[in-house]
């Protein structure tokens, strides 16, 4: 390769890191949180590696990434699906009885560090106590609640609310947890009524239930594809979820719903002591399902929310063979919010006609009067909202 070769593929490695690095700085800031896409990654330390003695059935059954957390990070991964339980010392963090060797405590001061170098971002972390881990019975409670007050670490939580804005959660870390560990939560807020059903009543029935109020939250987490009929119930789960948030009119606070739609789930399991389990290349076959159905989805369908985005093999477009298109994925769910947010003006556009309002913007997103504004102009409205509208 040429030396001028060789430069251009640096700097186009670069530009593309810095871009993933720093993706939510094209953000605006009064965009509701629940009207974003955000690429995320189920069982996000998998990616680091197995407690020693337990790296080869780590391997073979529980992993569901290739990339370490600060990786992930750096390929826009900005939703991490994190599972600590108790051990005598720390919080571990584990997929089911598979111990990684990450601490709990140590990841929220990375993913902290990780919003210090870079205050445009936040990160939401989806939360679930992995009990077949624990070490250490009836203690996760007590331990979560004095870990997220911890003084290094509890500047940089935030509370959920219904309406929170990209400016109110930059450089935060926003809990939402499947577990009531106290009452109220510390920070976040709780899931309820979650389920693994591909049962569309089932999924609109979740809410996230915070300090500051509570919020309809559709979700979509049916995670076992290896039986006849599984990959095919998976996939139009999640067109199905994403017909809803892609088109869902967010016109005004009360018609906020936050969207949580899982890729994950397994299409294969390897038989151990005559239990089925779900295998490591149960995932990424399962990933070349469903990261292809959203790919398709994302470059033929009028753009819209996918909402948080959870997958297997994150910011990898291959794995052990498989065709994951992770990388693709991510980048995708990344470049879609472009495709439907106004970043020029900082707002957002909805097909709503409420009362008239006196903010006029032009369509390149500068503030004009009523008089110096004729055709088509974007009027931002009293209750928060935004349209387009004719003007004399």
């Amino acid at each position: 390769m040429s030396k001028h070769l060789t430069l251009l593929w640096v700097l186009l490695t670069l530009s593309a890191t810095l871009k993933a690095e720093n993706w939510m700085s094209r953000l605006p800031d009064d965009a509701y949180v629940a009207v974003l896409s955000i690429p995320g990654a189920h069982d996000a330390a998998t990616g680091s590696g197995w407690a020693s003695g337990t790296e080869g059935l780590g391997d073979l059954f529980a992993r569901t990434q290739d990339l370490t957390i600060n990786e992930l990070w750096n390929a826009g991964i900005r939703a991490f699906d994190l599972r600590p339980c108790v051990w005598e010392t720390h919080m571990n963090l584990n997929h089911g009885i598979m111990p990684t060797v990450l601490h709990f405590e140590d990841v929220l001061y990375m993913l902290r560090d990780s919003l210090v170098a870079n205050p445009s971002e936040f990160i939401v972390i989806h939360l679930l106590h992995e009990t077949d881990g624990d070490q250490v019975e009836n203690a996760y409670d007590e331990r979560l609640t004095s870990l997220l007050q911890d003084d290094g670490l509890k500047d940089f939580f935030l509370d959920f609310s219904k309406s929170l804005t990209v400016g109110q959660a930059r450089g935060k870390i926003l809990i939402l947890s499947r577990d009531r560990y106290a009452t109220p939560p510390v920070t976040g807020g709780y899931f309820t009524n979650w389920t693994g059903e591909a049962n569309w009543d089932l999924q609109r029935q979740c809410r996230i239930i915070g300090r500051k109020g509570s919020s309809s939250c559709y979700i979509q987490d049916y995670s076992d594809t290896h039986r006849t009929g599984g990959i095919t119930t998976k996939v139009n789960a999640i067109n199905r979820l994403l017909d809803y948030s892609t088109t869902h009119q967010t016109t005004n606070v009360s018609s906020i719903v936050w969207v949580m739609n899982f890729a994950s789930a397994y299409s294969k399991v390897e038989n151990l002591f005559g239990y089925e389990i779900s295998s490591s290349d149960g995932y990424r076959d399962n990933a070349t399902h469903t990261h292809a159905t959203i790919l398709e989805y994302l470059s033929t369908k009028p753009a819209g929310p996918t909402g948080i985005v959870l997958m297997d093999y994150a910011g990898v477009d291959r794995s052990n063979d498989y065709e994951v298109c992770g990388l693709q994925l991510t980048n995708a769910i990344i470049d879609n919010n472009f495709r439907y947010l106004d970043v020029g003006s900082g707002i957002m556009t909805t097909t709503s006609q409420p009362a008239c309002s006196k903010q006029y913007y032009s369509l390149d997103g500068k503030r004009v009067s009523p008089s110096q504004q004729h055709g088509v102009s974007i009027v931002r409205h009293s209750d928060g909202s935004v349209t387009k509208c004719l003007t004399d």
